[in-house]
């Protein structure tokens, strides 16, 4: 809706009446409730919301989940995604060795910390990792070797 050059203006407008609403409940939220309620961190995660806009750091994306993050998908049909990054090691047999929970890094810069937590976990040294296509560029890490799909 809001792409299309005609109704560009429209979604701006709903936009700007849809953040006075919101500002307009928080303050009366505010005002109502105090400044010794229960309610206060919520409150301030409100605002923070209110206040960010396009370019700002650190924006919140979920009122529910704040450490949600913008993952960038780069394709046509999903160009964005919400969650958090994480490495999940498991054997051939399905036993789990390792998960690890990751910040917006790319696939392959978290192999490494991944597999030094199975080491360490298992005293063991993984000798063949299959990864998906997100851990494309590295054929070999600290001698355990990589196995990625072919592109279909």
């Amino acid at each position: 809706f809001r792409h299309h050059p005609k109704n560009r203006q429209k979604a701006v407008r709903a936009d700007r009446k849809l953040r006075t609403i919101a500002g307009r409940l928080v303050r009366e939220l505010k005002r109502n409730l105090g400044e010794c309620s229960v309610y206060t961190e919520l409150i301030e995660r409100f605002e923070a919301i209110l206040a960010q806009r396009r370019h700002s750091r650190q924006k919140i994306y979920s009122i529910h989940e704040p450490e949600v993050q913008c993952i960038s998908k780069g394709k046509e049909h999903k160009k964005y995604e919400f969650g958090n990054k994480v490495s999940i090691i498991r054997s051939a047999t399905g036993l789990i060795l390792g998960a690890q929970s990751f910040g917006n890094e790319y696939d392959g810069h978290t192999i490494e910390a991944s597999l030094a937590q199975v080491e360490r976990l298992t005293q063991r040294k993984i000798k063949i990792l299959a990864g998906d296509r997100g851990y494309r560029g590295k054929k070999e890490v600290n001698g355990t070797q990589i196995l990625i799909p072919d592109a279909p």
